[in-house]
């Protein structure tokens, strides 16, 4: 607005900037008191405060975001990357589906999502900062000074996320917005430096470290939201609710808002599981197979240690994704006819829980490692729940009906590079990823099972779970929990199987 009178103007100005700083420093200094609130859990972790402002008829999201790092390397660090997965939605011709699910990832056409800053600051003072990487994806900070192992930055930010018109991981369409993968996210740092990777087009392209959150969403009254975390409480306005979140120690923050969610809940151990739906019976009969599959993993694997957990039904044509405390399942598995799929998904995005979730691992170099571990869970779960003896159980239907055979066709139809361990990029497509890190990678596993015996097995999965949990696992970790419960070396057993080219 510009005013008529230049008095006016430079009155009126400076309250309003007083009033603007004043709001300005009121977001900041409650994002940074709520920062102390998780020094009792681990002070060493990243924190992320993030308050938003949820437009769903814009499909636009207006942010405030602290980040409170901390160095725990062993370098010292010059520069601060954070992965901005928005604009990897920003240009069709980068677009991060295969050609293929075009159609589906955009059934009314091309529709751009991204990620705006319009104030990023460090330490309180303006930043130096540029986006880089194949769609603008990375953010870098420059740093005044070199970051000393166990110094801090403080990195204030204020964004603007477009949502594509999109049934996927990141958009919205009839009904639900999917927000995962929607905030600067810091990259990881490791004996690689830091993983500066871009939203590949095949497989899960996250690689992410434990952190504490809190978030604050703004969202008009009749939207319900699902999310990572712990609901705190929820602010009633006369149009707007505000609903805050906690997470603790988690390793991304996703959520699910839609108009239309019913819910139905059960506890199992410490945890309530909550079932998130608009299609009323299969809502319940996912809860169900939630809540087994939740139940049976704390047998095999070991105790989940968050309160929470949410199954989504979402607009979301990829059949299933995992997020902390948090799964998102395709809506269309809901109907009726597809009871079979309905259950298979959900299991297999309840056991991620574990292998990604609470043992992390860097999904573009070793994606068998959780997504083949994954995969068996979900054959462990059906041979517990229903038994594995008789022919026609739905433990053999499983294995008739999935990756398994995928796998085995694909061989006898191909001439194929069987190599499991590499990194996404050099896959030639979803059939060929799916067929060797989830089919033949969960035959690897059930051949180690059959090597080493079922108790052995087991104790393998709890000690793998109890020394790796809220840490990024490598495969020698898994190698090495072959060898503390056997007494004998694996490592010359999996690559064999993870190497061999045929």
């Amino acid at each position: 607005m510009k005013f008529a009178f230049i008095k006016r103007k430079y009155l009126l100005g400076g309250i309003a900037a007083i009033i603007l700083l004043v709001f300005i420093l009121g977001s900041y200094n409650l994002l940074w008191n709520n920062r102390n609130s998780f020094e009792k859990h681990d002070k060493d972790l990243t924190w992320y405060g993030i308050d938003v402002s949820f437009n769903p008829q814009d499909g636009r999201l207006d942010c405030k975001q602290r980040v409170y790092y901390i160095n725990t390397e062993k370098d010292s660090i010059i520069n601060i990357y954070f992965h901005i997965y928005p604009n990897s939605f920003k240009y069709e011709e980068k677009a991060v589906f295969p050609p293929e699910e075009m159609s589906r990832a955009y059934p009314d056409g091309f529709s751009p999502g991204f990620l705006e800053f319009s104030n990023l600051k460090l330490n309180g003072k303006p930043a130096s900062y540029t986006t880089q990487g194949y769609s603008d994806d990375i953010l870098m900070i420059s740093l005044e000074q070199a970051l000393e192992p166990g110094d801090r930055a403080d990195i204030w930010m204020e964004y603007t996320v477009k949502l594509p018109r999109s049934p996927g991981r990141f958009g919205y369409w009839d009904n639900t917005y999917n927000l995962g993968n929607w905030y600067p996210i810091l990259c990881v740092y490791d004996e690689r430096g830091w993983n500066l990777e871009p939203y590949y087009t095949l497989g899960d392209p996250f690689y992410s470290d434990i952190s504490n959150y809190k978030v604050s969403i703004s969202a008009p009254k009749d939207f319900i939201i699902a999310s990572t975390g712990e609901l705190m409480a929820i602010d009633e306005g006369k149009d707007q609710n505000i609903w805050h979140f906690e997470a603790v120690t988690v390793r991304d923050f996703a959520w699910v808002a839609s108009q239309k969610f019913k819910t139905s809940s059960m506890t199992i151990g410490d945890t309530t599981i909550y079932s998130y739906y608009y299609t009323q019976e299969a809502g319940e009969k996912a809860l169900d197979y939630g809540a087994s599959a939740l139940r049976i993993f704390n047998e095999l694997f070991g105790a989940y240690p968050y309160g929470t957990l949410s199954i989504v039904q979402s607009d979301f044509f990829i059949g299933g994704m995992e997020y902390p405390q948090l799964v998102m399942i395709d809506g269309s598995l809901y109907e009726t006819e597809q009871d079979y799929w309905l259950e298979v998904v959900v299991v297999h995005e309840v056991a991620h829980q574990w292998w990604y979730g609470l043992v992390g691992n860097d999904q573009i170099y070793d994606s068998w490692l959780d997504e083949a571990l994954t995969e068996y869970s979900t054959i462990l779960y059906y041979g517990q729940r229903y038994g594995q003896e008789e022919e026609h159980s739905k433990y053999q239907e499983l294995i008739d009906k999935g990756r398994y055979q995928l796998f085995k066709v694909y061989r006898d139809s191909e001439d194929m590079d069987e190599t499991i361990q590499r990194p996404l990029y050099e896959f030639e497509d979803w059939i060929e990823y799916d067929a060797l890190v989830y089919g033949k990678g969960a035959i690897m596993f059930h051949e180690v099972r059959q090597e080493m015996g079922d108790e052995n097995f087991i104790k393998v999965l709890k000690t793998y779970f109890e020394n790796n949990k809220f840490q990024n696992a490598k495969p020698e970790d898994l190698f090495k929990a072959c060898e503390t419960v056997t007494g004998q070396n694996w490592e010359s057993f999996f690559n064999q199987w993870l190497h061999d080219r045929n």
